[in-house]
């Protein structure tokens, strides 16, 4: 119980600033004020008529949405090699895959542009994808291996001994299985995506800015609640994808124990 207590105590200090910003982004003031002096919508109306703003935020989607397609399918994959498969150089092939989690993103993001600039790719959705990508499947790989530490290797080996080809062991045996931990890792990946910034400062241009770095320039310039409410709004999303994350691992967990 005393632990419990502890545990929540830490978690409400660590959330208690972020969620100060939502009451801050419905303040009347031109300032932050807090507790704010009245309350209003006009930072939300404000943010919806700068197209600069909408353009940001539908283009961070876009490219978080792709991102996570990746992230999901190269990360799955090397988590299956990384399990299943023994091959010289495997140790190093482990480091490669989580080295963009441990590498500053500055550094990463200097890599990025350089290696960009060569093909001419900067300032275009594919680079931000990409790039976004690299620095997602570590959280992929890490969450997918994790499941498949636990996995039972006989149903697979059962499955093959009754005809079926390796590829058809996968999606029909253990794709199922761990198909939560995919779900997870693919969602982890959209908030990673959504929440760059420092990578996205060096690949993206003028016309391929994304809601981080909208926000980022706008903070160099001028400091108003319109960037309270933009911060509610990637913590409302944020929130969501955590949610939609806890559910479909909760209904696949129910669906895996009905069927046994």
């Amino acid at each position: 119980m005393l632990l419990r207590t502890f545990v929540m105590i830490i978690l409400t200090l660590m959330i208690l600033p972020v969620l100060i910003i939502i009451p801050l982004s419905l303040s009347s003031s031109m300032a932050f004020e807090f507790p704010p002096p009245s309350y209003s919508l006009k930072w939300y109306e404000n943010f919806l008529e700068n197209d600069q703003w909408t353009d940001g935020f539908i283009r961070s989607i876009i490219v978080a949405f792709f991102t996570s397609i990746i992230a999901m399918a190269i990360g799955t994959m090397a988590s299956l090699a990384m399990d299943r498969l023994e091959f010289p150089g495997k140790k190093i092939f482990m480091n490669l895959m989580i080295a963009p989690m441990v590498i500053p993103l500055v550094i990463v993001g200097i890599a990025m542009y350089h290696s960009f600039s060569f093909y001419k790719m900067t300032n275009t959705l594919t680079a931000l994808v990409l790039a976004h990508s690299i620095i997602a499947i570590p959280i992929v790989v890490i969450t997918v291996s994790a499941k498949l530490k636990g996995l039972d290797r006989n149903l697979e080996l059962a499955a093959l001994s009754l005809g079926s080809n390796p590829i058809g062991v996968f999606f029909k045996i253990t794709l199922p299985l761990i198909r939560s931990s995919v779900v997870a890792g693919a969602l982890f990946a959209f908030i990673t995506s959504l929440d760059e910034v420092v990578v996205s400062i060096f690949v993206s241009g003028a016309t391929t800015k994304t809601l981080p770095v909208v926000m980022w320039e706008n903070m160099r310039t001028q400091v108003d609640p319109t960037i309270a409410a933009v911060s509610t709004l990637l913590i409302v999303c944020t929130f969501i994808v955590m949610i939609a994350q806890a559910v479909v691992t909760r209904r696949m967990g129910e669906k895996k124990q009905a069927e046994l």
